[in-house]
């Protein structure tokens, strides 16, 4: 009869049972990832301690030291090979002016002498025509050859009678129509000077100036009774 005391004997395992618990046994326990509060203690605390370093002061300033001196060399190199360009510019401008100012003093001398020439060449074809004297007024016949201007056509565009050139034999005949010519006033004959164009324009400018009384020619010069500020009036030649 078999006593029912005995210990029941456990089952035996097998070998991967034995490795299986071997290795579930020798593995570490997971670390939980630090907190961002835990995190900020940590970099205020590395930050604190190199702040109150005196040698990561030293490092800091000596760093900061170059780069601000490598800065500054740069800047200068800069600004001196701005300043040299800026009096390279400034002596090419000074060269363009002189060249402006050379030109303009030409250009004035030659204007001037333009001038000279055209005034010249005004007063010898005026003295040209100082023995003539213009007739205006007289009724234009056909086939006429002493008028000037362009030929008149009552029926074209030009309606306005010619005036006749007189060419006199000496200048004191030519003077003696000159101061009897008043005795044509209120009639429509008209005794003008023989004036070249120039004249002829400078004596309308004359005329037309808000401030002449009076315009007329003399020999060949333009003359004009201008007012005064004063209330007056003066002669003026042109």
């Amino acid at each position: 009869m078999v006593n029912s005391s005995l210990t029941v004997m456990a089952k035996p395992r097998t070998r991967s049972q034995v490795h299986e618990e071997a290795s579930t046994d020798s593995e570490p326990a997971a670390l939980e990832p630090p907190s961002p509060r835990d995190m900020k203690e940590l970099v205020d605390s590395i930050v604190q301690e190199l702040t109150e370093s005196e040698k990561f002061k030293s490092i800091l300033s000596s760093c900061i030291d170059k780069a601000i001196s490598r800065k500054i060399t740069q800047l200068t190199q800069e600004v001196v090979k701005h300043e040299s360009r800026l009096f390279d510019l400034a002596k090419e401008m000074d060269s363009k002016t002189s060249q402006l100012l050379s030109l303009n003093d030409a250009f004035l001398h030659l204007q001037l002498e333009v001038n000279q020439y055209k005034n010249r060449t005004n007063e010898l074809d005026q003295f040209s025509r100082r023995d003539n004297l213009r007739i205006f007024g007289i009724r234009e016949r056909e086939n006429e050859d002493h008028r000037v201007g362009p030929k008149y056509s009552p029926s074209g565009t030009t309606t306005r009678q010619r005036s006749i050139l007189v060419k006199f034999k000496n200048h004191t005949v030519r003077d003696s129509y000159i101061k009897n010519r008043r005795k044509l006033k209120g009639t429509p004959t008209v005794i003008k000077e023989d004036l070249t164009r120039f004249n002829q324009q400078l004596l309308q400018q004359a005329r037309d100036n808000k401030f002449t009384e009076n315009a007329w020619s003399i020999d060949g010069k333009v003359f004009a009774l201008v007012k005064t500020t004063g209330g007056g009036s003066v002669v003026k030649a042109y």
